[in-house]
Parts: structure tokens; C-alpha cells; sequence
């Protein structure tokens, strides 16, 4: 299991882009959360199976048809949260 946190930038607010994200999560199995900022971004908390959070943040840095992700910060975080399943915050 692995725990990341992402700041994704571009046009990602006012375009499905937080749907986009919950959809390719749940349909992989991850946990976690995601939610515009204040800042215009998007930020996203994720868990799960090592080659399937990677292969979902492949995904999302991609994005979805009407975004455009022109940066997307990564970390690796130490400690799990054990969301109980992914939504849409805020």
C-alpha cells in the first residue's frame, strides 16, 4: 500500500475534472479524497496498491476531456489515513 498526496494545476476547475478523478478512482478500487482549492488547483489524497495509485496518477496527470493538467505536484506521504472510500470534498 502506498499513501500520495498531489497538487494538480491547468484548467482542472469548472470542467468535471473533480468527477473525472472520483470515477478513475473508484473504478480502480482507491481511497482517498479530492477537491478544488482556493488557489484554482486541485488537490487529491490517494491510497492503494502501489501500481494502481500510479497507474491512477498516470491517469489523472493526463486528464480528463475538457481539462488541461499543465502540473501536477507528487509526494509520497510516510502514513496511511485508511480513508473508507474516495469523494468528492468541499
Amino acid at each position: 500500500m502506498i499513501h500520495y498526496h498531489a497538487i494538480i494545476t491547468g484548467r482542472v476547475q469548472g470542467v468535471g475534472f473533480r468527477y473525472f478523478v472520483q470515477g478513475e478512482a473508484v473504478n480502480r478500487g482507491m481511497k482517498g479524497w479530492v477537491r478544488n482549492t482556493d488557489e484554482g488547483h486541485v488537490e487529491l489524497k490517494v491510497e492503494g496498491e502501489q501500481q494502481e495509485v500510479l497507474d491512477f496518477l498516470k491517469t489523472v496527470r493526463k486528464g480528463s476531456p475538457f481539462s488541461k493538467v499543465t502540473d501536477m505536484q507528487m509526494e509520497q506521504l510516510p502514513e496511511f489515513a485508511h480513508y473508507q472510500d474516495f469523494r468528492i470534498k468541499g
